[in-house]
């Protein structure tokens, strides 16, 4: 190797991580988002199971993330040039390059701050009723009216969605069942074109409006019935069920966060021991016999439980000495899931003043 290839070897060491950057760029993005959505859905699920158990819940949210890469690179060397004679041999030339050790390192330190939910801030978000924009804004937005409605509404026109389970599970199975045949019916209809969500003309309210010739139909007429409607109207008001409705007004009471979260905690299974040894309420129906409370939600949300960790699972947590899951192929359950972490991205105060609590990983 002469001086000029040598010297090119040590270029390429020096520059090699020129585009270290760009590089852990692509590297560590990805890995960050993934690691946030599936802590999320993690602490989502968890305070799920938490409920279940009455157990105390607690919400944190990454605020920010803040890495520094630090690279650092180095190398030592020198080069000589001799010539030297002799009687014996012509001139000749000697070339010499040495090269001292070379390094190069790549630091990362990431600074993650968390802003634990809680004061004024968990109020505000979790216990205040969702605001029916919101719903509608779901509603339009694709998702199915039923499933919308399942999870924030708890009052319709006086058909009530399980309000004794907006909080703790109850010792008797709850109301419920006139308020989901006519969500499905709500459902069937949004799917068929025969029905939307808009906006009031001249106000800012929201009105329930069949299509033209929809408002006739079998299921239009069975939903109207459930609900005390005027059967030959084809939109209807939607307002807050601050006073006695009319059957021109679909009155609804929204449900906080905290009460949808307890709503859907009771698709959690749990093992029948902890049932047996009272760590969880069991529901009974007014026979006295057991209740199922995939009656309530079948189709909507479930959570399966197993003492071991499950193989393929869309989200999953260790707790009491169980594992809790939802299974990658249920779908009807992820939705329920991804609508849910929507709601509450939505429904979402201002971060307050407080600054939040930061962690620091590395050296």
């Amino acid at each position: 190797m002469n001086l000029r290839h040598a010297g090119l070897a040590a270029f390429v060491l020096l520059a090699g991580c020129g585009y270290a950057g760009p590089d852990s760029l692509r590297a560590t993005r990805p890995a960050y988002n993934l690691a946030i959505q599936s802590t999320n859905d993690q602490e989502l699920l968890l305070n799920l199971v938490r409920l279940r158990y009455r157990d105390t819940t607690y919400f944190t949210s990454v605020e920010r993330i803040a890495a520094t890469l630090e690279l650092n690179r180095s190398i030592g060397g020198q080069g000589a040039i001799s010539r030297t004679s002799s009687t014996a041999v012509k001139d000749t030339i000697a070339r010499t390059l040495t090269l001292g050790p070379g390094s190069v390192s790549l630091n990362e330190k990431p600074t993650i701050f968390y802003a634990p939910l809680e004061g004024e801030k968990f109020v505000r978000q979790m216990m205040t009723p969702m605001n029916p924009d919101l719903l509608l804004l779901l509603a339009r937005s694709g998702w199915s009216i039923d499933r919308v409605f399942s999870i924030g509404v708890q009052e319709m026109n006086g058909l009530k969605n399980a309000p004794t389970a907006s909080g703790p599970a109850p010792s008797r199975e709850p109301e419920f069942r006139d308020f989901r045949e006519a969500v499905r019916l709500l459902r069937l209809m949004q799917r068929d074109g025969k029905l939307d969500l808009v906006r009031a003309k001249g106000s800012d309210g929201i009105e329930l409006r069949f299509t033209r010739g929809a408002a006739t139909t079998p299921e239009a007429l069975r939903f109207k019935q459930l609900a005390n409607l005027a059967p030959e109207a084809e939109a209807y008001r939607i307002l807050i069920a601050a006073e006695a409705p009319d059957n021109a007004t679909l009155a609804i009471t929204t449900r906080p966060v905290m009460s949808a979260l307890h709503f859907l905690s009771t698709g959690v299974e749990v093992p029948a021991s902890d049932i047996a040894a009272g760590r969880v309420r069991a529901t009974t129906k007014a026979d006295g016999s057991a209740f199922d409370w995939q009656e309530m939600l079948e189709g909507l949300f479930r959570v399966r439980s197993s003492k071991s960790a499950p193989e393929d699972s869309a989200t999953a947590v260790e707790y009491r000495g169980t594992w809790f899951y939802i299974p990658d192929d249920d779908l009807e359950a992820k939705s329920t899931f991804v609508l849910l972490t929507q709601i509450i991205a939505l429904h979402s105060a201002p971060p307050s003043g407080a600054p939040p609590i930061s962690y620091s990983i590395g050296k």
